[in-house]
């Protein structure tokens, strides 16, 4: 089990938390280590959770876009953030537009209470709005393609790829994940949590997330078999037989190019498929994980 190479928990986590009841000033002075869940904070009035969750944003990336860090409102007047709770779960999603008439996010972020009572990072994506689009979030009929996961479009795959994007990128990156991370650690140790989960989309985003200081709760042995079995004569290293335009001889040597390959399907050729990998973060905490040494994007 590759997690406690890196980190030092329970083998049988144990609830932190109750999972039920609102939160009240008497359990914020009862004990200041105690946890608080999202839904805990979603069952507070709007405008004191708005508060809360005003954190999660670096002010430096809305006012980047004219959108003032407290009020949110954009430089026409408008409310490009668009806050979602529900007091009845315990999940919060967070999107942000250039402006609220447009309809392309340049960032979005889905946290959510696990059953352990800790928190899951479902979903951030973080791009640059101004940046040419791709189009692989559909195929050709118009139909969602849930960032490749469901059907694909190999054009606007092909494209992206040729133009420098990993797999589940329609546009280029914003290069403002560490800001964001950064403060989410800091509004997690404010709530009193002291790790965070993921489940990582793609080849690349497993090895950025390595990169922040990720450990693997399931699938570092996977990632381990993937570096070598590119080594040359390696399995994955000899199906990069140029039979499709992601399968090229010389993509072993990059992590894009690895994770296009494993987006097409190449990991077939050791029994593998991409799913199950769950990572975890301690806050404050870099781990250390290197799975692919020395890499090259």
């Amino acid at each position: 089990m590759e997690l406690w190479k890196y980190l030092q928990v329970r083998r049988q986590p144990e609830p932190i938390v109750p999972s039920t009841g609102e939160l009240t000033i008497e359990r914020l002075t009862h004990d200041p280590g105690t946890p608080i869940t999202l839904r805990q904070i979603n069952s507070l009035p709007e405008n004191v959770g708005r508060r809360v969750y005003r954190a999660l944003i670096p002010p430096g990336l809305l006012t980047r876009f004219g959108i003032d860090p407290v009020t949110w409102q954009g430089p026409n007047g408008d409310q490009p953030v668009e806050l979602s709770t529900d007091p009845q779960a315990g999940a919060v999603y967070l999107q942000v537009r250039q402006a609220a008439s447009t309809s392309d996010s340049f960032l979005r972020m889905e946290l959510a209470d696990n059953v352990m009572n800790g928190i899951d990072l479902h979903l951030l994506v973080i791009h640059d709005p101004n940046s040419p689009h791709f189009g692989t979030d559909y195929d050709e009929l118009g139909r969602p393609t849930l960032f490749g996961t469901a059907r694909r479009n190999l054009v606007e795959e092909e494209r992206a790829m040729q133009s420098g994007l990993a797999p589940a990128q329609v546009r280029a990156g914003l290069r403002g994940s560490k800001s964001v991370l950064q403060h989410l650690e800091v509004f997690l140790a404010t709530l009193g949590h002291r790790a965070y989960f993921l489940e990582p989309l793609t080849y690349v985003s497993a090895w950025v997330f390595e990169r922040f200081g990720f450990a693997y709760v399931r699938g570092h042995k996977l990632m381990d078999d993937i570096h070598d079995e590119f080594q040359p004569g390696g399995r994955l290293y000899q199906a990069l037989d140029g039979s499709t335009p992601f399968r090229q001889p010389d993509q072993w040597r990059t992590v894009r190019g690895r994770a296009w390959a494993i987006h097409d399907g190449i990991l077939s050729a050791i029994g593998e498929t991409w799913n199950g990998l769950r990572m975890v973060k301690q806050v404050g905490r870099h781990a250390g994980v290197e799975t692919f040494p020395g890499a090259e994007y």
